[in-house]
């Protein structure tokens, strides 16, 4: 069946504002793996550029001329794990990060998107999580000591990794929410998935349509003026990807380290309890850090602990290198995203770490995979797990 491509995103400008100067190229997680320039943002951009300069003509159908993109295309496209490293190194200052989604939205739209992805696009329009788990289970987890207000000043957003997955990230959050007495109120099914790990598989124009104004909704009619979140996709979503696409939500959006600052500041949160020397790594989750451009804050949050010794990771902020985990990159690439994890976790290792501390749920859940397929001797820890054990 011929590809009926839609039209193509506004992006003309910052394509042939491409230099060709290849600072992408090395810092590209994927390109790292395989080596082939389609798989850095230089070789996408220039076949990109090439299309949008040569059209569709006659004379290219007849020299067999690959004009328009196609499957070969698209699999370079979202051989992207949406890291962010390229846009952080480039030297026109090309909006990478959201040019990715656009491009990946309209190979989805073109109908060639990646067949791995459509799964999760299925889970999260019938159950409103990725898992596809049951919608009504998303609030199973919350714990008989959590004290919800009716009125609360905070809304605590768990997304779909802590609310079926990572379940003890979510009563961490809660415990240190409880420790502060905090008024918050969690949504439970009047909660859907985010949508940022749809967006960077090219489902953009359903989150714009569907997820975003209905979350945003959702967490605005509580009253609440500030929404919490251990997730670092879903601070993006909020920060990022809504605000750029005109969604303005009308409340502060806050990581959890970032809120922990603001609790003891206020004198409202303290850590008592030693870590017994914990030595962990500090991984800078992409969507956070790159994206979001949060460094500070988690390890502002890692000083307050006692007994912790904090291990950075080089490359680290800015240049920090990726997990692997993003984008729905492990369900189209699982071999390549399995060597980027395990090459972050032998720099763990090296460092003498015991632990790897990140942000992100997502990279937490494919760093402990790789551990366990090689018996790598690291446990994965999300930071809130550890703030709260030391409460």
């Amino acid at each position: 069946m011929a590809v009926r491509l839609t039209e193509a995103p506004p992006i003309q400008e910052d394509l042939h504002a491409c230099t060709m100067c290849g600072y992408c190229v090395p810092v590209c997680p994927p390109y790292r793996e395989l080596g082939f320039e389609s798989a850095a943002p230089r070789g996408k951009v220039y076949l990109m550029r090439e299309f949008d300069k040569r059209g569709l003509g006659i004379l290219d159908w007849l020299l067999g001329r690959k004009t328009a993109p196609d499957a070969e295309f698209s699999k370079a496209v979202f051989e992207c794990t949406a890291c962010g490293a390229c846009e952080n190194v480039c030297m026109a200052d090309i909006p990478f990060d959201g040019l990715w989604q656009e491009v990946k939205e309209w190979m989805v739209n073109s109908g060639l998107g990646m067949p791995e992805h459509t799964s999760v696009f299925e889970n999260v329009s019938e159950t409103h999580n990725i898992y596809g788990e049951p919608h009504q289970a998303r609030g199973g987890w919350v714990p008989k000591d959590a004290v919800q207000d009716p009125a609360p000043e905070v809304v605590y957003w768990v997304g779909c990794a802590a609310s079926y997955r990572k379940r003890r990230v979510a009563e961490s959050v809660v415990k240190i929410l409880n420790a502060a007495r905090v008024k918050y109120r969690i949504l439970g099914t009047d909660e859907w998935c985010s949508g940022a790990p749809l967006a960077n598989m090219g489902y953009g124009s359903y989150v714009k349509k569907e997820l975003m104004p209905r979350n945003i909704q959702a967490v605005a009619q509580t009253g609440a003026k500030v929404l919490v979140t251990a997730c670092s996709e879903d601070v993006r979503a909020f920060l990022v990807d809504y605000r750029h696409w005109g969604g303005n939500p009308p409340f502060s959006v806050l990581h959890i380290t970032q809120y922990v600052e603001r609790l003891v500041s206020e004198k409202r949160l303290t850590f008592t309890k030693p870590l017994q020397g914990l030595k962990a790594a500090f991984h800078d989750s992409c969507a956070q850090g790159r994206v979001t451009g949060m460094y500070d804050a988690p390890r502002n949050a890692m000083k307050f602990l006692k007994g912790l010794v904090p291990l950075e990771m080089f490359p680290n902020k800015a240049e920090a290198h990726c997990s692997g985990a993003g984008a729905g990159f492990p369900l189209v690439f699982p071999n390549q995203a399995n060597s980027i994890g395990s090459k972050r976790l032998q720099n763990a290792l090296e460092l003498g770490a015991s632990a790897v501390i990140t942000t992100c749920p997502h990279a937490a859940m494919h760093f402990e995979q790789v551990a366990a397929r090689q018996n790598m001797p690291l446990q994965t820890l999300d930071i809130a797990e550890v703030l709260a054990q030391a409460l």
